[in-house]
């Protein structure tokens, strides 16, 4: 009876060990990803601008033009994917290319962690020149993951701009995202998207008035041209 006691005991001990392990991974996990991923609740912006701060957005088309188009997007949306993949060229052959329209493109990370690492990865190749951003832009589009899994993460992103974005100086690219040095820019986007109403991604503005039918046709008639 003795040892049968003992061997409950023994059971119960391994039970607990292993629930103690399974803790302590679950823990170095979490922290890992706060570690490489950026908290921007720990960000300070200072004021945020009224506007869509156009000036300090990557943009395609004419910037002089009548009709100003914004977007908000996530990187990891996957409704994001399908209207670059899907809407965005038809806007940009029939507005951006003739120069009727200028597109800004604003960054919104909602979803999860990585995806404010996908933003910053985005800012920092923007401050070193806007066409590197741009083929970034298309690129996580066109090679999005789950978006349950964290796939933005740093060697994603590093081999992603090694393999098909020839000219960027990477050493610099990645001491800027290693220092965060354009946080501030993803969080006052941020900001600047919750202070207009955005509350999911795609989000679209023509002319200061949110699209609520994205489809090519809704953005037909929201630019009326």
């Amino acid at each position: 009876m003795r040892k049968n006691k003992w061997g409950i005991w023994a059971l119960i001990g391994v039970a607990v060990l292993l629930v103690a392990v399974l803790v302590l991974i679950r823990v170095n996990e979490k922290n890992k990803q706060e570690a490489e991923f950026p908290d921007l609740e720990q960000v300070e912006v200072g004021q945020v601008p009224d506007s869509f701060d156009e000036a300090n957005q990557p943009y395609l088309g004419n910037p002089e033009a009548a009709v100003k188009i914004v977007e908000f997007a996530d990187y990891k949306c996957p409704a994001c994917k399908r209207w670059t993949q899907e809407i965005f060229p038809k806007i940009k052959s029939e507005y951006l290319d003739t120069g009727k329209a200028v597109y800004y493109y604003v960054d919104f990370p909602f979803l999860a962690p990585d995806s404010n690492l996908a933003a910053l990865a985005g800012e920092t190749l923007y401050q070193q020149d806007q066409k590197y951003f741009w083929t970034y832009y298309d690129l996580m589009m066109e090679n999005q993951g789950s978006k349950e899994t964290a796939w933005a993460n740093k060697k994603f992103i590093m081999n992603l701009i090694k393999e098909s974005i020839p000219g960027v100086d990477l050493k610099q690219f990645e001491r800027d995202l290693d220092d965060r040095k354009y946080i501030a820019n993803i969080k006052r986007d941020l900001l600047i998207g919750e202070n207009h109403g955005v509350d999911g991604t795609p989000y679209v503005f023509v002319n200061g008035q949110a699209v609520d039918d994205v489809s090519w046709e809704g953005m037909q008639a929201a630019i009326g041209q």
